[in-house]
C-alpha cells in the first residue's frame, strides 16, 4: 500500500477537509468504485483518517467472510442432520 496525500484546499472557508489520503494501488478516481479515501485539516489527519476507515472496511470484509463460512457450515449440518432422521 502506498498512502499518498494531497493538498486540496478548496475554495471554501471551512478548512477542515483540506488534506486528503488514499492508497495510490487502490484509487482509481472513480466515485462509483468507493475508493477509501481519508480527510483532514492537516496531511496528519488525512492519512490518520485514511487508515481508520481502511481498517474498518478490513475487519467488515472479515466479518463478512466469517458469516458466509457460518452459513456454509449451516447449511452442511443441516443437510447432515436432515439425512439423519
Amino acid at each position: 500500500m502506498k498512502i499518498v496525500t494531497q493538498h486540496v484546499y478548496p475554495p471554501i472557508p471551512d478548512r477542515s477537509n483540506d488534506w486528503c489520503a488514499y492508497d495510490e494501488d487502490t484509487y482509481d478516481g472513480a466515485d462509483d468504485s468507493h475508493p477509501v479515501v481519508g480527510w483532514g485539516a492537516t496531511e496528519a489527519e488525512a492519512r490518520a483518517d485514511f487508515l481508520q476507515i481502511w481498517q474498518d472496511r478490513e475487519e467488515q470484509r472479515e466479518l463478512d467472510r466469517a458469516g458466509k463460512a457460518v452459513k456454509v457450515w449451516d447449511d452442511v449440518f443441516n443437510r447432515l442432520l436432515g439425512e439423519r432422521s
